[in-house]
């Protein structure tokens, strides 16, 4: 039969439909009625007799609300149906079952469905039936509330709209490959200055850079970028000179829209860079505003070899490693020595000694030169991507104010804006609420602030826990689709590898598990996430075998302790790790940012685990210590929700969504 309509795809909740292709003719109008009722549908098109078991389907499996399977002879005998049943059982979700037709249950699937709710269509009317079917997936589904349309809310870029472009890596036609930080850095400055551009919709750097080396169709590139226009360009770097070739393209029609071909002084690189982007505007016709002469590109100085230098620093930045951070601060020194007025080049310094510390270096050696830097970029008139007052936060944890006060902060900033927060207060209450345990009105308004920013985020942390709370939700192929973005922007970063070879094992995508976690052994040849992938294969006696090898490691970092033992039930242990972590104070777990230690503990686990773990005493006594609990947690919501009006967000209790 034909498929009445397309399966489901989107953020919010939704049925998946477990059913047999030979009963199609009687289950499409059943489905087809419950979309019509307002349901979110996804289903396959048909399980046949030898189909392969596919990586959407246990993605669609992993991420469903409601697991709606209808039961006859047919879907009984179906050995697809049958996986589908196990993996959802094995994935906690929900389940009803519809017995269309009088069907005697093969012993464990009787066992497996006796606890789960169940409706024999043949015991009811028509019209009694289809109303308790309903009754039953509402009172199964998370309730939904809609944000809040305010009169002065426009409505989001879409993948037609005009004004939108994405800036692709320029690349390399020097004969030397070193010269790649000069295409990189001239890209991401395009990218930043037409950011600043009042109703222009830019894919973020880290999206752009995505596609790096691809040779795509501009039609596919603007497809996955969701753009209207496409500039992608070449640098040839020849002692002093440079020679740059760009092109504007049309994604709909792949017709050129202007380009053109600079050979110039790399002396003249910043008013290269200006015309590159005004050209850009003037092609797509967007009004600058009143101030026709802002400058769209600034790159912080005027000294062409203090600039080079600095682009240099931001390359091997970009590696994250301690080495690439060491080298870093070499090249930032440099340029700050040759410009001393060059603010950008010290928030980089904070930036690299800050992330030392990060991984293993002394905070009493780091800090203070961290600060001495974040002084000298202050002086300088250096505008940072977060508050100056936030920076230091970060720098000093034991001064981060206590829960109250940073959301009594953060809610009086929603009310009466500071432009020098640049929507930060947005990510501050989001934090606040993390810490509360309310992590889908936590993603609302983290998901608001990445929307508002005005700055490149590739470079800040506000991204990665956008990705865990991904998780934590169990949106797992948007957090998929980021880390995958990150991954084909720096494919050498084992830790996004990692992450993601995390996320496969958890949806049941096993052979991409494997191939991330055969990239992951060249740098790490036994690491969690071999243990995590044996854990959602159900191979439990090897899965705890190898962690009591990795947690003899010394250098193994904790959260990987803790969440062995959670994992391996062994919950008192995990909550040791967890305590003498805090005790500790490791970078890891801030014992001064419970939003980290309820987000981090948590993330990867089951639902039942994470419920135990969150209701342990021990863990109770943890969330006390910082002024977390139920009362907490109501004031927290009730101030929230009183900014409704504001920013269009109600927030509710997790349980209830």
């Amino acid at each position: 039969m034909e498929r009445p309509f397309p399966a489901y795809k989107g953020d919010h909740p939704y049925i998946f439909v477990s059913y047999a292709h030979d009963d199609s003719e009687a289950v499409f109008p059943e489905i087809k009625w419950l979309r019509d009722q307002g349901f979110n549908i996804w289903y396959d098109e048909g399980i046949s007799p030898g189909s392969t078991w596919r990586d959407e389907v246990a993605l669609a499996l992993t991420q469903c609300s409601v697991f709606l399977y209808y039961v006859t002879p047919r879907s009984v005998a179906s050995t697809n149906c049958l996986n589908e049943v196990n993996f959802c059982l094995s994935r906690e979700r929900k389940i009803l079952s519809v017995h269309l037709e009088r069907t005697e249950l093969p012993a464990g699937l009787e066992l497996s469905l006796s606890a789960m709710q169940a409706i024999i269509s043949n015991d009811h009317s028509q019209e009694a039936y289809q109303a308790k079917l309903s009754d039953s997936l509402r009172s199964l589904l998370p309730t939904v509330i809609e944000p809040v349309v305010l009169p002065d809310d426009r409505p989001g870029r879409t993948e037609s709209d005009e004004e939108s472009i994405a800036i692709l890596p320029l690349v390399n036609r020097s004969n030397d490959s070193d010269n790649e930080y000069l295409c990189d850095g001239i890209s991401e400055e395009l990218i930043a200055g037409l950011s600043k551009v009042e109703g222009l919709g830019v894919a973020s750097q880290l999206s752009s850079f995505a596609l790096k080396n691809q040779s795509l169709d501009v039609g596919l590139i603007g497809e996955r970028l969701r753009v209207a226009h496409v500039l992608s360009g070449s640098i040839q770097k020849d002692g002093n000179r440079v020679r740059i070739n760009v092109l504007l393209s049309k994604v709909s029609d792949g017709k050129t829209l202007w380009s053109e071909h600079y050979n110039r002084e790399l002396a003249d690189i910043f008013e290269l860079q200006e015309d590159v982007a005004r050209q850009v505007i003037d092609a797509l016709k967007v009004e600058l505003g009143a101030d026709q002469k802002v400058q769209l590109v600034n790159v912080g100085t005027q000294n062409v070899r203090a600039y080079d230098v600095f682009l240099l620093g931001l390359h091997e930045a970009h590696w994250s490693t301690r080495q690439s951070f060491e080298q870093a601060i070499n090249h930032f020194q440099l340029a700050a020595q040759l410009d001393p007025g060059f603010g950008r080049v010290y928030w980089w310094l904070h930036l690299c000694y800050s992330r030392l510390m990060g991984v293993g270096l002394p905070p009493e050696e780091m800090a203070p030169k961290a600060e001495e830097a974040l002084k000298r970029a202050e002086a300088a008139g250096f505008v940072p991507p977060i508050p100056w007052v936030q920076a230091r936060r970060d720098l000093y944890p034991e001064t981060r104010p206590a829960q109250r006060a940073l959301a009594i902060e953060a809610c009086k900033k929603i009310r009466q804006p500071d432009p020098e927060w640049q929507s930060w207060e947005y990510l501050q209450l989001g934090d606040c609420l993390v810490a509360a345990g309310l992590f889908h009105a936590a993603l609302d308004y983290t998901e608001r602030y990445l929307e508002s920013a005005q700055h490149d985020l590739s470079d800040t942390m506000n991204l990665q826990t956008y990705r865990h709370l991904l998780t934590r939700l169990g949106r797992y192929d948007k957090a998929i689709d980021l880390w995958t973005e990150l991954i084909a922007a720096r494919p050498d970063d084992p830790i996004a590898v990692g992450e993601r070879a995390l996320l496969y094992s958890r949806t049941g995508q096993y052979e991409k598990a494997e191939q991330d976690l055969t990239e992951l052994r060249k740098v790490f040849p036994r690491s969690f996430p071999e243990l995590y992938h044996m854990y959602w294969r159900r191979d439990v006696d090897a899965a705890k075998a190898y962690f009591t090898w990795l947690e003899g490691r010394k250098n193994l970092q904790p959260l990987y302790k803790y969440w062995g033992c959670f994992l391996l039930a062994d919950v008192e242990g995990g909550i040791s790790y967890v305590e003498e972590e805090i005790s500790r104070g490791v970078s890891a777990i801030l014992p001064v940012n419970p939003a980290q230690v309820r987000l981090q503990v948590t993330r990867p686990l089951p639902q039942s685990i994470s419920r135990e773990v969150e209701q342990h005493p021990r863990f109770q006594a943890i969330l006390k210590q910082f002024g977390l609990d139920d009362t907490w947690r109501d004031e927290l919501m009730a101030m929230a929700n009183e900014l409704t009006d504001v920013t269009g967000i109600h927030v509710q209790l997790d349980d209830a969504r």
